[in-house]
C-alpha cells in the first residue's frame, strides 16, 4: 500500500516537474517573441546586416519579390552552396522588412529539351546568362546549363542580377569565384533593390572645361557610379548657374543669389588646363555650402603616349591654378614623381621573329602598385590599384575643425624623383639599383573632412563676391585628394570600346581601381554604409585537400568507430550505475 502510495507520489510529482518545465518554455517563448535579439558568432560577422542595408529594406513600401534560379537538385556542390547562401542572405532580409519575398525555381524541371532551350532564351532576353556546366562519366563529357542568377521585381519595374561575381570576370579559379560571389550577395541584391526603390538621392557631376579626362575615358568610373546616383557633366565656363541654384531677387536689374548647390559632389578627373581665379571661386563656394570634391590631380605632366613616341620624354610641372586652393584645405600635391618596385609590368619589345614582333613584360617603376593598408571604410579589404606617374601628398597647416586621414601610400621601397626630369624607356634595360629605392610609404591619397575655411575670406575684390552671398566658413564637409588623374580612366579595347576601370588589358588583371572610386563616391556622399557593404571578407571554410588524401583513411575509421565506441562506453557506465542503485 506504501509502495503503491509512494509510486502515484512520484508519478504525479513528474508530471508537475514536466507541466513546469513546459509552462517556463512557453513563457519564455512569449516574452522574447516581442524581441528581436539574433547573435552572429562567426568571426566576420558573416550574418550580420549592414546598417545600410537593414535601413534600406525597412524603407521599402511595396512588395520585393525576387526569383532565384539557380536552384535544383543536380546542381554541383560549389554551386548548391552559392544557392544556400543566397537563401540565408533573403531570409536574413526577411527578418527586417516582410516586404521581402521569394522563390527559388529550378528552370530545367518538367522540361524537356526543346522547352528548356526557349526557356534559356527567354531568360537570356531578360538579362540572366545561362552558365554552361560540364560533367565527366563513363559515357564522356556532357554538358548542362545552369543559371546562377535572379530577376528581382518592385511594383511595375524589374532587373535581373547575376550572383555569380568574378570581379568583372577575371578570377580564374572557379573555387575564388564562388567564394566572391558569396561575399558580393548582400551588395548585388541590396543595390538592385536601391535602384528599384529609388533610394538614391545623391546627385553628381564630372567637371568639364579644362582639358579633364573625356567622357569616353572615364565611362567605366561613370557607369559604376550610376548604379547608385544620377551622374552629369558639367561646363564651369566661369558662369554660377553651372553648379549652383540661383535666386532670382530683381528681375530688372538682374539681382540674384544663390540658394543652393546643384549638385552634391563634384568629380576633377586629371586636368590639363588652368582654372580661372573666378571658377575657383565658384568651387570655393561650392564647397562652402556644403558640396563634397573628388580632386584626380596630376600635379606633373607625365603622358605614356608621348614616351612612347619619343623614347623620352621632359616631366614639368602642372599650372593649373590650384595650388593656393588646396593649400586653404589642407594638402599640398608635390611636383615630384614616385617610382617604387613594386610596380606595374609592361610589354617591351626586344625583338623580331618571322615578322612578328616579341614582348616581355617589365616593371616599369613610374606605375606603382598600390596597395592599401589602412581599416578606413574606403580602402579596407581594397585589391591592389594600378596608377601611372604619381606625386606625393603633404598635409600642411594645423586648420582646426580638418580631420585629415591618409588612405594610399607607396610601398617601403620607393624612390622621389623631383622635377623638371627627363625619363626615358631605356631605364627599363637597367637592372634597378636597390639602394636607391630607400623610402617609404609616401602619401597618394589623403581625405580631409570637416569646416573648411574659404581662400577668399577678407578679401573684397572677387566679382559679385557679396552679391551672391559669399561664405566665408564651409558647414562640415569632406574631399578626397588622389595625386594620379589616371587612377579613373579606363583602357580601351581593340575596337576603341572601354574596358572596365582598373582592368590592364597587357597583363590581362584586374586591379582595385573601381571599388576604390565607388567607395569614396559613396563615402562623400554618405553612403559609408554601401563601401563597408562592399568591402565585407567572408572565410570559406573549406576543406584542406592535400591533407584530406593524405588522412582520409583515418578520418573514415574515426568517424565509423568512434560513435560506436561512445555508444557501448554510455552503456556501460548505465549499466554500473544501475547496478550499484538496485544493490542498495
Amino acid at each position: 500500500m506504501k509502495e503503491s502510495k509512494n509510486i502515484r507520489n512520484i508519478k504525479r510529482n513528474n508530471l508537475i516537474q514536466f507541466f513546469a518545465v513546459l509552462a517556463i518554455i512557453l513563457l519564455i517563448n512569449i516574452i522574447f517573441s516581442f524581441f528581436f535579439l539574433r547573435f552572429d558568432l562567426t568571426s566576420e560577422k558573416r550574418y550580420t546586416l549592414s546598417p545600410s542595408t537593414v535601413t534600406l529594406v525597412e524603407n521599402i513600401e511595396d512588395i520585393i519579390f525576387v526569383k532565384v534560379y539557380l536552384y535544383g537538385k543536380s546542381l554541383p556542390p560549389d554551386f548548391a552552396e552559392l544557392s544556400l547562401k543566397t537563401r540565408e542572405f533573403l531570409d536574413e532580409l526577411r527578418v527586417y522588412s516582410k516586404n521581402i519575398q521569394y522563390e527559388f525555381i529550378d528552370p530545367s524541371e518538367g522540361k524537356d529539351e526543346k522547352q528548356l532551350q526557349a526557356y534559356y532564351g527567354q531568360l537570356y532576353k531578360q538579362g540572366l546568362q545561362p552558365q554552361p556546366i560540364q560533367d565527366v562519366d563513363v559515357g564522356g563529357v556532357n554538358t548542362r546549363y545552369i543559371v546562377p542568377g535572379a530577376i528581382i521585381m518592385y511594383r511595375q519595374r524589374k532587373t535581373p542580377v547575376s550572383l555569380l561575381d568574378s570581379d568583372e570576370g577575371i578570377l580564374y579559379n572557379r573555387e575564388e569565384i564562388i567564394k566572391f560571389s558569396i561575399e558580393k550577395l548582400e551588395y548585388n541584391i541590396g543595390n538592385a533593390i536601391r535602384r528599384l526603390s529609388n533610394q538614391q538621392k545623391a546627385s553628381i557631376a564630372f567637371i568639364k572645361g579644362h582639358g579633364e579626362l573625356t567622357n569616353a575615358e572615364v565611362f567605366s568610373a561613370a557607369v559604376g557610379i550610376a548604379d547608385f546616383y544620377k551622374v552629369d557633366s558639367v561646363i564651369l565656363d566661369n558662369k554660377i548657374s553651372k553648379i549652383f541654384n540661383v535666386e532670382i531677387i530683381d528681375s530688372v536689374d538682374v539681382d540674384f543669389k544663390i540658394s543652393t548647390n546643384k549638385y552634391d559632389l563634384l568629380i576633377v578627373a586629371k586636368p590639363r588646363l588652368p582654372f580661372s581665379n573666378y571658377e575657383k571661386f565658384l568651387l570655393d563656394q561650392f564647397v562652402m555650402r556644403g558640396g563634397k570634391m573628388l580632386w584626380y590631380i596630376d600635379p606633373v605632366f607625365a603622358e605614356m603616349d608621348s614616351l612612347q613616341n619619343y623614347m623620352e620624354m621632359p616631366c614639368l610641372a602642372m599650372d593649373l591654378n590650384l595650388e593656393d586652393l588646396f593649400f586653404r584645405y589642407g594638402v599640398r600635391l608635390n611636383t615630384n614623381l614616385l617610382q617604387d618596385l613594386n610596380a606595374l609590368a609592361i610589354p617591351v619589345k626586344i625583338s623580331e621573329m618571322a615578322g612578328q614582333a616579341q614582348y616581355t613584360f617589365i616593371p616599369w617603376y613610374f606605375f606603382p602598385l598600390i596597395t592599401p593598408y589602412s581599416n578606413h571604410p574606403i580602402v579596407k579589404n581594397l585589391n591592389v590599384l594600378k596608377t601611372e606617374f604619381i606625386s606625393s601628398i603633404d598635409t600642411v597647416g594645423t586648420k582646426e575643425g580638418l580631420k585629415k586621414t591618409i588612405l594610399l601610400t607607396t610601398s617601403a621601397t620607393t624612390k622621389m624623383i623631383n622635377t623638371p626630369a627627363i625619363i626615358s624607356l631605356e631605364n627599363l634595360k637597367r637592372r634597378a639599383n636597390y639602394r636607391e629605392f630607400s623610402q617609404k610609404h609616401f602619401p597618394v591619397s589623403v581625405l580631409v573632412e570637416g569646416v573648411f575655411p574659404s581662400l577668399y575670406s577678407g578679401f573684397n575684390n572677387m566679382k559679385d563676391q557679396e552679391k551672391i552671398g559669399f561664405k566665408e566658413k564651409s558647414v562640415p564637409t569632406k574631399m578626397i585628394f588622389v595625386s594620379d588623374g589616371d587612377m579613373i580612366k579606363n583602357q580601351f579595347d581593340s575596337r576603341k570600346y572601354p574596358l572596365p576601370l582598373g582592368y590592364d588589358q597587357y597583363t590581362d588583371v584586374a586591379y582595385g581601381n573601381k571599388n576604390f572610386l565607388l567607395n569614396a563616391v559613396n563615402y562623400l556622399c554618405e553612403d559609408e554604409g554601401i563601401a563597408e557593404v562592399r568591402s565585407k571578407d567572408f572565410k570559406m571554410r573549406l576543406l584542406d585537400k592535400d591533407k584530406l588524401l593524405k588522412e582520409k583513411s583515418f578520418w573514415q575509421i574515426l568517424n565509423m568507430t568512434l560513435p560506436i565506441l561512445c555508444v557501448l562506453i554510455l552503456g556501460i557506465i548505465f549499466a554500473i550505475i544501475r547496478n550499484r542503485k538496485f544493490a542498495r
